[in-house]
C-alpha cells in the first residue's frame, strides 16, 4: 500500500571530484596518491508534485573494493564508468516508495543485472568488477535519495524509519546471520 509520503526519482546527476592526497597512503600492495570522490545529486517528487534534491558522496576506494593485479588506472576507470551508468538507472526509476525500500529494491533487482551486463560488455575476458565495487558505486545515489527524502519532508531522515513513513516494516530487512562455530586453539 502506497503512502502520501512516498517519493520517486525524477533525475540524477553525477560529478567526479579529484582529490590529491597530502601524503602517499599505502593500502595493501598499492600506494595511493589520489582518489576520486563520486558525488551524486538525486531529485525526487512526491504524489502531490512537490520536489526536492539530495546529495551523496563517497570516495571511489579502488584498492579497498577491488584488490587486484589489474592496474589502478584500469580499475579506477571501470568504477567511474559504472557510476555513470548508475546515474542513468537511478534517474529512470519510476516506482514510488520510501528510500529504504527503493534502495533495497534497487540493490536486489537492478544492481546485480547491471553489474553482470557491465562485466559481460566491458570486462569480457578480463577480471570482472566485484560486487563490493558495485555497491560502493551505488552508495552516493542511495545517500542522495535519503537526503532528498529528508529535505522534502523537512525532517532528519532517521525520523522517517517507521510505520508512519514506510510501507514495509524494518524487520523485513534484517535477516539473522547464519550460525557458525569458531574454535580457538592455544
Amino acid at each position: 500500500m502506497a503512502k502520501d509520503t512516498d517519493i520517486r526519482t525524477i533525475g540524477a546527476e553525477l560529478y567526479f571530484l579529484p582529490v590529491k592526497t597530502r601524503v602517499p597512503l599505502k593500502f595493501g600492495p598499492e600506494t595511493l596518491t589520489y582518489v576520486t570522490c563520486a558525488r551524486a545529486r538525486v531529485k525526487v517528487a512526491d504524489q502531490k508534485g512537490r520536489t526536492a534534491e539530495g546529495w551523496g558522496e563517497t570516495p571511489l576506494s579502488v584498492q579497498w573494493v577491488w584488490p587486484s593485479s589489474c592496474s589502478y588506472d584500469e580499475r579506477h576507470a571501470c568504477l567511474k564508468e559504472f557510476c555513470c551508468g548508475l546515474a542513468e538507472l537511478w534517474a529512470s526509476l519510476r516506482i514510488p516508495g520510501h528510500p529504504i525500500e527503493l534502495g533495497h529494491d534497487f540493490q536486489e533487482t537492478v544492481l546485480p543485472g547491471w553489474l553482470k551486463g557491465f562485466n559481460a560488455r566491458q570486462r569480457r575476458r578480463k577480471e570482472p568488477m566485484p560486487w563490493l565495487a558495485a555497491l560502493l558505486c551505488c552508495s552516493p545515489f542511495d545517500l542522495a535519495l535519503h537526503d532528498a527524502y529528508g529535505q522534502l519532508h523537512e525532517r532528519p531522515i532517521y525520523e522517517t524509519y517507521n510505520q508512519g513513513f514506510m510501507n514495509r516494516d524494518l524487520s523485513r530487512y534484517f535477516v539473522p546471520a547464519k550460525s557458525t562455530s569458531v574454535s580457538f586453539r592455544d
